[in-house]
């Protein structure tokens, strides 16, 4: 009987891990890995609970056919995420890079379909910093080329004399993760380290005993040039004639970090006339490299390696642990760590800023449905913040994003084909020729404010017609405070499938005529909430009401309300999100 309980246990071992992971099913997840990555992924996917399928060499017509039946999909450097894989890619929340570089995932179009990019920046750092540092090494002593003579079963010494590396100045540009282990490995070697990078601080410069430089100092100054550095247009072709013609005379170039930073072309010029000592080169404008760089290849002076900076075991071992555990995380909405295409995503994993959230969107959702003329400009207004500060930086782009969303997924004139949510709404929007922008700015009387918090939405449409919508968060309801000049909606919560808004004289009998109508259609009214608007010299007071209903509102009856002469502004609004 014990025997049986224990293998019974070992039996469902499996499914009692999974439970560990996951309140529900909801967040299991089918996930493809391409490119041979690392069992390690795999395993981890699967502890987690996923769906996991490996294929390892997938051509783009075969991953077209079946990428829109996933919700992951894990890759190396090999397969290309273009923009035609992911036009196919209906179910695809994320694509994990195990390793840095994303020069083959199509970002923003990724970004617009509101998929996620996330890479893993830690998983090769000490392999690509040691290559740096290998290959820095090589070039000073001439390694390679004096290997190669004693295979051909040469003894020539005088041909090989090389340079120490004590006091030397080495120079690095981009003093992140990788930069940083060059800096220790160098300065243990004697060397003189300078660095450049544009977002590092000063304290960081000094724990890793580098001089902060600027770019002018680098080339002036450096006998050894490193890059590690992102390519970006504005690090496209960073080494070229203009700047090589700025260094030592016999300077050493490192490229470890991408093809395309050093113009390949203008490095075998300065080569052939001796202003660059030599050059070591793990990555290239076009991998494998091309016909037109075999002479830059080919050159006595430069060390040539294919793409190695993460080919150690233990790199590949933590980049394919990384991206799984990542993805997995994301999956949970558990943390969001590598996330590269939508910086606020993080801010999402607060409690705190989740009620906001909900409230950011339904105000969008207002907004898009108040009016029938397009919208062309929104500007958002956020103040306060008791448990989360909503004014912060990544917390005011999440509350951007999440109302854009809300605006996008409701706006009548804006096209549905692609998926609107929080990563790909901003670009919706500027598709659709609408401008935004959010701003910190307290309300009027803000000291005698009765609010914590408040978020406010001003919305321009192509008529000219404005609206403002006020919102703010009780506890952790949501609630719409203010619209335009109508104050004190305090009890109105924005939910709902069917809300009839409409502004009417304020005055006895007013609603009696639209409960009328809506009686005859067997609508039943579930809520009701009005506010005042201030009376003006003696012009007919005005009341702004919102009516929940249980039904939908048929186009007779909602043409009876627009019809009738004390109401004015009618809409039936969707709050469902």
């Amino acid at each position: 009987m014990l025997k049986n309980i224990i293998l019974s246990a070992k039996f469902n071992q499996k499914i009692i891990y999974k439970c560990k992971y996951h309140k529900s099913n909801l967040n299991l997840a089918k996930v493809l890995t391409t490119d041979d990555v690392d069992e390690k992924c795999i395993e981890i996917f699967k502890q987690r609970g996923h769906d996991v399928h490996t294929i390892k060499t997938l051509p783009e017509a075969e991953l077209i056919k079946i990428i829109g039946d996933f919700e992951g999909l894990v890759v190396r450097s090999a397969t290309k995420v273009n923009k035609n894989v992911l036009a196919h890619s209906h179910k695809l929340k994320v694509v994990g890079r195990a390793g840095v570089g994303v020069d083959n995932i199509d970002v923003a179009e990724a970004t617009k379909r509101g998929v996620i990019v996330m890479n893993t920046p830690g998983g090769n750092t000490v392999s690509t910093a040691q290559l740096a540092v290998s290959l820095i090494c090589s070039l000073a002593r001439k390694i390679p080329a004096a290997d190669m003579s004693i295979k051909q079963g040469l003894w020539d010494r005088k041909s090989f004399m090389g340079l120490e590396m004590n006091g030397k100045t080495l120079g690095i540009i981009g003093c992140g993760r990788i930069g940083q282990v060059v800096a220790t490995c160098a300065t243990s070697m004697g060397m003189k380290v300078i660095g450049y990078d544009p977002v590092m601080t000063l304290d960081k410069y000094e724990e890793f005993g580098i001089i902060k430089a600027t770019l002018d100092d680098i080339w002036g100054k450096s006998d050894f040039i490193t890059i590690h550095t992102p390519l970006t247009p504005e690090t496209s072709n960073l080494i070229g004639d203009v700047t090589l013609a700025k260094c030592k005379t016999g300077v050493r170039i490192v490229n470890c970090a991408r093809g395309g930073i050093v113009d390949e072309a203008a490095l075998l010029r300065a080569l052939e006339s001796g202003k660059v000592g030599g050059a070591a080169l793990d990555v290239y404008s076009s991998e494998p490299p091309k016909e037109h760089l075999k002479p830059l290849l080919a050159h006595p002076n430069v060390i040539c390696t294919p793409h190695l900076g993460a080919s150690t075991e233990e790199a590949q071992i933590n980049v394919a642990r990384d991206v799984a555990i990542q993805m997995c995380d994301l999956f949970d909405q558990k943390d969001f760590v590598g996330v590269m295409n939508v910086p606020y995503l993080a801010a999402s994993s607060q409690p705190s800023i989740k009620p906001f959230m909900l409230l950011a969107e339904r105000m969008g959702a207002i907004v898009a449905q108040l009016s029938t003329s397009s919208i062309t400009n929104i500007v958002i207004k956020t103040w306060g913040g008791r448990d989360v500060n909503i004014t912060a930086k990544m917390n005011k782009q999440l509350l951007q994003a999440m109302l854009l969303k809300g605006l996008v997924s409701h706006s009548p004139s804006i096209d549905k084909s692609t998926r609107a949510d929080m990563i790909s709404a901003p670009l919706i929007a500027s598709a659709s020729n609408i401008t935004y922008s959010v701003i910190i700015e307290a309300p009027e009387n803000a000291s005698a404010s009765p609010y914590w918090n408040l978020l406010s939405v001003v919305a321009t449409f192509e008529d000219g017609s404005v609206n403002q919508i006020t919102g703010s968060v009780f506890g952790s309801i949501p609630h719409i405070v203010q619209i335009d000049e109508f104050k004190d909606l305090f009890s109105f919560q924005p939910e709902g499938k069917n809300i009839l808004t409409f502004r009417n004289e304020d005055r006895p009998g007013a609603i009696s005529e639209v409960l009328n109508i809506l009686s005859l259609a067997n609508i039943n009214v579930a809520s009701v909430n009005v506010a005042r608007a201030p009376a003006v010299n003696d012009s007919t007071q005005l009341a702004l009401c919102f009516m929940a209903l249980d039904d939908n509102v048929p186009r007779e009856s909602l043409d009876q309300l627009r019809g009738l002469s004390s109401l004015h502004k009618v809409s039936v609004i969707n709050l469902n999100v």
